[in-house]
């Protein structure tokens, strides 16, 4: 996608170009209140390459001649040249039309620029700051040529005329397709005086300073083609009269879209998406925009180059993965092989053991045991039913890094397994110091209390697990840190079965406690908080 800005002296039109086809136009006016809506306008668009199109009353042109030498001896002379001419711009170009036929055989230099660089600056500012990727500044009556290139009208003395969405005439004179002068008119009708009335008055004008400046001789003609649309024709054609020297030539406007590939064509006589158009089939080069204003168009190719070389070692790296796992499939198959016989003979084991008498156990002690493996141990709850459904809860808090876990099956929910704190490397700037009046915590260790000699063997109703988590935070959020591990142990409760309870948080602020704290000149921008969670699941009824 590209952006396209087509500058006059009383609009700014911008269309977005999808390919070859221009998919949207907006029109600001400018002035204050237009400048500030295209800025809101541009934002949308600040990463697409944009290339800006002047048509202004204040473009300068002119003619010269400079010896033929080498390139780099013929650009110092053009940079000479351009600087003594338009000392008061930075906006000016100098474009080679070839030599002399004659006499030393001289280059013929046409030289451009805008004299009053203040209509640019806003607008350059505005995408400066907005860092848009700005390709190039084109003058419009310098690539206006290439419309009779790509129509094929072949005239030795042309004069072009074109309409601008600013209410204004352009007449471009071509000698041989080269541009040799240019004038922009502003549609400023007398009364009682038509559009046609005004063109042919004003190209007839503009022959007769061309001839004061001898570019006829006695038998040329002037062929001046107008790029009009048809609802302005009937206007614009009854007025214009044919001379021995001058002679009209009306460019039809959906006829020209047609010729060019231009869909939709235009809807009236304005000739920015006619321009759009031949640029997006001929790219011309760069006329007024400096290295400087083009760097964020130089920082967005090198950063696509650098992302497209990426995706090419990704690519390779995938076809290199393919080529090592194609081994790896294959020694796959052959363990699913190797399984399928071990499987075969686990089957032939099983049916030996069936067929062989038993001896030394009793037919009631047979069925204890198999009604206690029933009632018991087959549906025994196991350490990894009850974490998958926490992992996935632990998944939607990146933050958070899981330490220890101790769990229990007990058919006591008010039991609880002991878990030993482990130290962190990197304690917190605040911890919390049980005051006085604070209870002793319950010992934690395996050392607390010693198990029963002959336990009851626990049904598993409840499952219960002290987790002991850590998660890094900026440094003295302690706020966002109990936020986070609150979030967590509701994660966990919403799940079906589970209950989850906050045990010891990142910091405890309740008032049997003391904070003690530590300052450093250089203290670290993060700390890790350690929390711990208890996380019970009953177990489900059977039916």
């Amino acid at each position: 996608m590209r952006h396209f800005l087509y500058l006059t002296n009383t609009r700014l039109v911008s269309l977005v170009a999808q390919g070859k086809r221009i998919v949207a136009r907006r029109e600001f006016a400018v002035s204050g209140a237009g400048a500030a809506a295209f800025e809101a306008y541009l934002a949308n668009l600040r990463d697409t390459r944009t290339y800006l199109f002047v048509d202004l009353a204040e473009e300068d042109f002119r003619l010269d001649t400079i010896p033929h030498v080498g390139a780099g001896d013929r650009q110092a002379i053009l940079g000479r040249k351009l600087t003594q001419i338009f000392r008061n711009t930075p906006y000016r170009h100098a474009l080679l039309q070839g030599r002399e036929a004659e006499g030393r055989r001289d280059d013929r230099v046409f030289y451009t620029a805008i004299t009053n660089p203040e209509l640019l600056r806003p607008w350059l500012e505005m995408l400066e700051r907005l860092g848009v990727p700005l390709e190039g500044i084109y003058s419009a009556a310098v690539f206006s040529g290439v419309l009779l290139q790509e129509l094929d009208l072949a005239f030795a003395h042309t004069l072009l005329v074109t309409f601008t969405p600013g209410e204004a005439m352009r007449q471009s004179y071509l000698r041989d397709r080269e541009i040799k002068f240019s004038r922009l008119t502003p549609i400023d009708l007398e009364e009682g005086q038509s559009l046609g009335t005004m063109i042919a008055e004003e190209t007839t004008r503009t022959w007769q300073y061309l001839d004061s400046l001898r570019n006829f001789g006695t038998d040329d003609r002037l062929e001046v083609c107008i790029l009009l649309h048809a609802s302005d024709r009937r206007v614009i054609e009854p007025e214009l009269r044919d001379f021995a020297q001058l002679q009209y030539r009306l460019l039809d406007m959906e006829e020209v879209a047609l010729k060019l590939g231009l869909k939709p064509a235009p809807l009236d006589s304005t000739c920015e998406e006619v321009m759009v158009h031949l640029f997006l089939l001929t790219r011309p080069d760069n006329h007024f925009a400096s290295e400087e204003m083009r760097r964020f168009a130089v920082l967005r190719r090198a950063r696509n180059a650098l992302t497209q070389a990426a995706g090419a070692i990704v690519a390779a790296s995938i076809a290199w993965a393919a080529w090592t796992l194609a081994p790896a499939l294959k020694l796959s198959e052959a363990d699913v092989r190797v399984a399928q016989q071990v499987s075969g003979l686990d089957r032939e084991y099983d049916e030996i053991m069936k067929s062989l008498p038993s001896f030394g156990v009793g037919g009631s002690t047979m069925r204890d045991a198999v009604a206690f493996y029933n009632g018991s141990i087959r549906g025994f709850p196991t350490l990894t039913s009850f974490l998958v459904p926490v992992s996935a809860a632990l998944r939607d808090h990146p933050t958070v890094r899981l330490t220890q876990l101790a769990w229990m099956a007990t058919d006591d929910p008010k039991d609880t397994p002991r878990l030993a704190r482990s130290q962190s490397r990197e304690a917190p700037p605040v911890r919390t110091i049980a005051g006085k009046a604070a209870e002793p915590p319950p010992p934690a260790g395996p050392a607390a209390a010693a198990d029963p000699p002959n336990p009851v063997f626990a049904g598993g109703r409840y499952q219960v697990a002290v987790v002991e988590g850590a998660m890094r935070v900026p440094a003295n959020d302690f706020r966002g840190a109990m936020t986070e591990v609150e979030k967590l142990a509701a994660d966990i409760a919403a799940l079906p079965g589970y209950r989850a309870d906050v045990m010891e948080g990142p910091l405890d602020v309740s008032p049997t406690t003391q904070l003690q704290g530590r300052l450093n000149e250089k203290a670290p921008a993060t700390m890790e908080t350690r929390f711990l969670l208890r996380i019970m699941r009953e177990k489900e009824p059977s039916t």
